[in-house]
């Protein structure tokens, strides 16, 4: 038994680390193996074997059943074992720098992983949909010709992506789908175009593109010269845009379809095209809600509707529209905030009320498990979460999701929304998590809350009803697209607004591939006498966008 074994068998400790020119000697003259002792040492934490001769990993891997770390670094490995799908604990991953061609089929059952280092292989294509924990991964200086797939759940985790050193020659779309991710490396690769779609990654902050045979020159010149957000301006408004592969008009004489290449699917007639937003009344079962003078003197703007019908068949992409709209109308909830909750488990009559922070209980979204909270507690948990981060980022000011803890700083009392049973939502900071929207859902209803003015819940709001209508439509023509947040300035309170200059040229006219109508129900807001307040959406509430072809019926 090699001497660094027998120390950490018999003092029981968790981590055996080998590396150097003894430990590589000894590998050597063992085949390429390790010694058979560490297999059987299955309290390991962490196995650290780096800049050695090592060319095998035992099968007998899957003892080390509680390893948490594995760091293989700088060997002669070529394969690893399928048994290394047992390691269910393994976080933290380390191969980079070996002979790796190819992985078993069993890697995809390392679901615990959150850091991935592959770099300096030789491999030609991986899997990572399975990943779900995954936060940082380096494929850096292998053989990729196509950006990886990763998990496209409801839950993100990839914040960190390098891919530099590979021959990549596209950016896929499904990058768009990472909610989190905050750096991306794809330096010397084969890409020629960076497209536009990929500044709808909204919290990436860091991107390197050199080395890359750009085809825009001036796009050339700022990677080379610039930091990543005056790159990311520039795609923004001059990215590529791939051309869409027009539908084709008539079928061959013959009747059968071309073989040549996957024929798109037809397009609706220009002339049929219709994008509605149909407003209901209220009606005998919409609920009610009561906003008490507690809540006007604390957040005193609130709009409230229903949207009836409306299947959400893409969870991702719902939580991103409203991410998108956190961030950009809402101007990171600093001016209004966002809520969305299934009706149908909304009980009863609403109360829009304020409270001392001790007084209000919650069960916060994604915390179920954690049961109710007063929002005292809540509030300064998220304090000291972003306070910790704020330390540990060296920085002087919260940032982030956390940004908009300070607007409840020093207040006396919170506002909150609640149904006969619970409360429903506490703004800005959370929502329940009993009401929330899933893929069963089909009557929503949408809440805007503000303290600033109701011109920015009426804007939101409108932004939102417009890209809850476009879900499942897509431009065929046309490269405006309504209330996005690459073409929309939000004005923050006491912000100057700019002269705007004249329009070189009128924007081209926007058509879609299919028709689609989006009905939305008003909601009766009570003053604390019970007397009729206001009715939303209200006759000019939603304006519609006649050049992007998008109209709003009273019925």
């Amino acid at each position: 038994m090699w001497p660094e074994v027998y120390a950490v068998k018999s003092e029981n400790r968790r981590e055996l680390k080998l590396a150097g020119a003894s430990v590589s000697k000894r590998i050597a003259e063992n085949s390429g193996s390790l010694d058979d002792a560490i297999y059987q040492l299955s309290a390991l934490n962490l196995l650290d074997v780096s800049d050695t001769a090592l060319e095998k990993i035992s099968p007998r891997i899957d003892n080390l059943n509680h390893l948490q770390s594995l760091l293989l670094y700088r060997n002669r490995i070529a394969q690893v074992p399928a048994t290394i799908g047992q390691l269910g604990e393994l976080k933290v991953l380390d191969l980079s720098g070996n002979r790796l061609t190819s992985l078993p089929a069993e890697f995809a059952k390392l679901h615990s992983l959150t850091t991935l280092n592959l770099s300096f292989n030789q491999l030609k294509a991986i899997d990572l949909r399975a990943f779900d924990k995954l936060s940082v991964c380096n494929l850096s200086g292998n053989e990729l010709t196509e950006v990886p797939q990763f998990y496209l759940g409801e839950t993100h985790h990839l914040t960190e992506v390098n891919l530099e050193k590979n021959g990549i020659v596209v950016l896929p779309e499904e990058l768009t789908q990472q909610q989190i991710l905050r750096v991306l490396n794809v330096g010397e690769n084969k890409i020629e175009h960076v497209p536009k779609y990929i500044t709808k990654c909204v919290k990436l902050k860091e991107i390197n593109l050199k080395g890359n045979p750009l085809k825009d020159k001036r796009l050339l010149k700022l990677v080379d010269q610039c930091r990543s957000k005056q790159v990311l301006d520039y795609v923004e408004k001059n990215g590529f845009v791939p051309p869409k592969t027009p539908a084709k008009e008539t079928t061959p004489p013959n009747g059968q379809h071309s073989t040549g290449t996957q024929e798109p699917s037809p397009t609706v007639p220009e002339e049929n095209i219709q994008l509605k937003i149909m407003i209901h009344k209220a009606t005998e079962n919409t609920p009610k809600v009561t906003f008490t003078r507690e809540a006007r003197s604390n957040r005193p703007h609130i709009l409230l509707c229903i949207v009836r019908n409306f299947p959400v068949t893409d969870m991702k992409k719902f939580l991103q529209l409203q991410n998108a709209l956190h961030d950009n109308e809402c101007g990171r909830r600093e001016l209004a905030t966002i809520a969305t909750h299934d009706l149908a488990k909304v009980k009863g009559s609403l109360r829009y009320h304020a409270a001392p922070p001790g007084e209000i209980q919650i069960t916060a979204l994604g915390a179920a498990a954690q049961g109710k909270v007063t929002a005292e507690k809540y509030y300064a948990d998220l304090c000291h979460q972003a306070d910790q981060l704020r330390k540990e980022k060296k920085r002087n000011t919260y940032s982030g999701v956390h940004k908009y803890i300070t607007l409840l700083t020093g207040k006396e009392l919170f506002a909150y929304l609640s149904d006969e049973e619970k409360v429903i939502s506490l703004p800005p900071l959370t929502n329940c998590d009993e009401t929330k929207v899933s893929s069963t859902s089909t009557d929503l209803l949408v809440e805007v809350t503000s303290s600033v003015g109701h011109g920015p819940c009426v804007r939101v709001m409108n932004a939102l009803l417009e890209r809850m209508l476009l879900m499942e439509v897509e431009v065929v023509v046309g490269d405006t697209v309504p209330s996005s947040p690459a073409n929309v300035h939000v004005y923050k309170p006491g912000e100057k607004k700019k002269k705007s200059k004249p329009a070189a040229k009128e924007p081209a006219k926007v058509c879609y591939n299919r028709s689609a109508t989006l009905t939305v129900e008003q909601v009766q807001l009570y003053d604390a006498e019970g007397q009729l307040h206001s009715v939303f959406p209200g006759k000019g509430d939603l304006q519609g966008n006649a050049a992007a072809g998008i109209f709003v019926e009273m019925v």
